[in-house]
């Protein structure tokens, strides 16, 4: 009992009386936008930690006890443990960054370790507790410093030092400072957009023109994604770069600091019937190859130049579009080395192609962090702006919907020649109910990037849904030709016409191949399809997915709808169907 005690009072200057409240607080408490699954894990260690059993806590036991992995789990290829704990580290320091002073007594997690520290904000470090902390940091192993800081940690500032002021223990204190300051669990670890260099090797005779307004238009093609920066090889003397693409960029690209690099060598051939391009992207600091491809199109009949240009925008948004490769690429990382920033426009990026929940309330804790440390950065600023859109949140309350109105008119003016900005600003009006000024967006994204079929998608759904049907059908049908996998939200679009025009079959199809029990949409499109053919378990087999993922919503399927833009005579129409079905949507929450 005496070492489960000491234990304790190494890490914690509060009785577990007053802990237990704190944590009972946080997890009730709205403002804290974390997971399900980071909640549980959060107890958990408090529990672990009242229990005397922190030092027992490993990754392992974390992934058995917690997240449910078998006894065959090995941490060191599965990196879920480290990664959560990274999110609930991120949840926590937003939440206490929004309340402020509120919380009276803060729960940290420091990395490094599972054991949780108890923070009192307003309470100033005793000169004892300061002296024992520095007698125990000269006495113990350098490694063991972020786990036994025993004193209550003063309030956090945001790129600042921690100042511990205590009369006659100057020197004391600054001693502790030095020893501690590097391992603070807020400190951020900043992540850039990654680099493409272009590697267009130069070719001799009738080829080389060619060869060199291929490069050129390429980099033209992927500069207009702003999930990387390019880098191009100097052109020629005596090339005039705006003759062969009609683009000249401002000013020389430069490489960020901390940006991941990655070389795209490329390689063309083309005769009288084909053009043909071959591509490898290769991580620039290892030179290690990491996906290749060819790509071939038949000139025909048709304009030589626009085909070779056609296969070359699908190549640049195979790399820099949604789950594209180099975003993939990226977004791996980020799982394995989190960090916020861009890192967290990635999490954002992946959980909106996904429709996931639990991915959306990590990215938008991320985002949150991010905006206290980058709140000039436009990606991030449009990145949380689609997220609170995306989650709900912005439909249903008025004041997010403002900040997400907010958010995104920021980004705009800070990068007003980027699609994403305006495709934030787009879905951020709309969810605000303003949808002429959205689609008034949503036309500025298209011009700005018309490479980029998924900003038709994400317009022409919104269009569709306002009762705009044949434009919102004309720009879907776009994105479906441009595509080699149609986007998601150009699929429903087609579907939901399909529906509406009583081709219910058609309907159904698209439907099954966006099956995903957290998309609304389209288990309703999936129900009321399947109500109109007669196909009883079917539709069953939608309302037990979607009613799994709705539970404990209190609000119902037709507010949420009319909430999301859906005219009166859509919601109709889908009514009908479920209604065939044996449910109504005014029953569904």
């Amino acid at each position: 009992m005496e070492a489960r005690n000491a234990g304790q009072a190494a890490h914690c200057a509060v009785a577990e009386c007053d802990a237990r409240p704190a944590l009972d607080r946080i997890l009730a408490d709205s403002q804290f936008h974390a997971t399900e699954r980071h909640r549980k894990l959060l107890r958990y260690l408090v529990d672990e930690f009242f229990a005397g059993r922190s030092g027992q806590v490993k990754a392992y036991t974390i992934a058995i006890d917690v997240f449910g992995r078998p006894a065959s789990f090995d941490p060191a290829t599965d990196p879920i443990v480290r990664v959560e704990a990274s999110r609930l580290r991120a949840a926590l320091t937003q939440y206490y960054e929004t309340v402020g002073d509120k919380a009276g007594l803060r729960i940290e997690l420091p990395k490094g370790n599972y054991v949780p520290h108890f923070v009192v904000s307003d309470r100033s470090p005793d000169p004892s507790e300061i002296a024992t902390a520095l007698k125990e940091t000269a006495s113990e192993p350098e490694e063991l410093v972020d786990v036994a800081p025993a004193i209550v940690q003063p309030k956090r500032r945001p790129f600042g030092l921690i100042a511990v002021a205590v009369a006659g223990t100057a020197v004391m204190a600054g001693a502790f400072y030095l020893s501690v300051v590097e391992r603070l669990p807020w400190q951020p670890v900043l992540s850039a957009k990654p680099t493409i260099v272009i590697d267009v090797p130069a070719a001799s005779g009738a080829g080389a023109e060619e060869q060199r307004r291929a490069g050129d238009y390429l980099v033209h093609a992927l500069s207009q994604y702003s999930a990387v920066r390019t880098l191009a090889q100097a052109p020629a003397p005596g090339v005039d770069v705006a003759s062969v693409t009609g683009w000249v960029a401002s000013a020389p690209p430069v490489k960020l600091q901390g940006s991941k690099e990655y070389r795209l060598s490329v390689a063309f051939s083309a005769d009288v019937k084909e053009h043909q391009i071959s591509w490898q992207v290769v991580d620039a600091q290892s030179n290690e190859a990491l996906r290749a491809g060819t790509a071939k199109a038949d000139i025909d009949s048709g304009d030589a130049r626009a085909v070779q240009e056609k296969l070359l925008a699908r190549l640049a948004r195979s790399l820099a579009g949604e789950e594209g490769v180099i975003v993939s690429l990226e977004a791996a990382r980020q799982l394995v080395s989190p960090s916020i920033g861009y890192g967290c426009v990635l999490l954002a990026d992946v959980a909106l192609a996904r429709i996931d929940p639990e991915g959306l309330a990590s990215a938008h804790a991320c985002l949150e962090q991010s905006v206290t440390y980058q709140a000039t950065d436009p990606d991030v600023l449009a990145s949380l702006a689609t997220v609170l859109v995306a989650t709900g949140e912005a439909s249903a309350l008025p004041t997010v919907a403002a900040r997400a109105v907010k958010l995104a008119d920021k980004a705009v003016a800070l990068a007003p020649q980027s699609s994403q900005s305006y495709i934030a600003q787009m879905q951020a009006r709309f969810a605000s109910g303003d949808t002429e000024a959205a689609f008034m967006s949503g036309r500025r994204a298209v011009a700005l990037n018309p490479l980029d079929d998924a900003i038709p998608a994400r317009l022409g759904l919104l269009l569709f849904v306002s009762g705009q049907y044949s434009e919102g059908v004309s720009l879907a049908r776009v994105a479906e030709v441009g595509c080699e996998y149609v986007h998601h939200d150009a699929a429903l679009t087609l579907a939901l016409e399909d529906y509406r025009n009583g081709k219910y079959r058609e309907a159904l199809t698209r439907a099954r191949q966006l099956a995903n029990p957290a998309d609304t949409a389209v288990n309703l499109l999936r129900m009321a399809a399947a109500g109109q053919l007669g196909l009883t378990r079917e539709a069953t087999s939608a309302l037990d997915g979607l009613q799994r993922n709705k539970a404990g919503s209190m609000r119902s399927i037709e507010s949420e709808l009319a909430a999301r833009g859906y005219t009166p005579e859509l919601i109709a129409l889908l009514d009908d169907g479920l209604g065939k079905a044996g449910v109504r949507l005014a029953s569904l929450h």
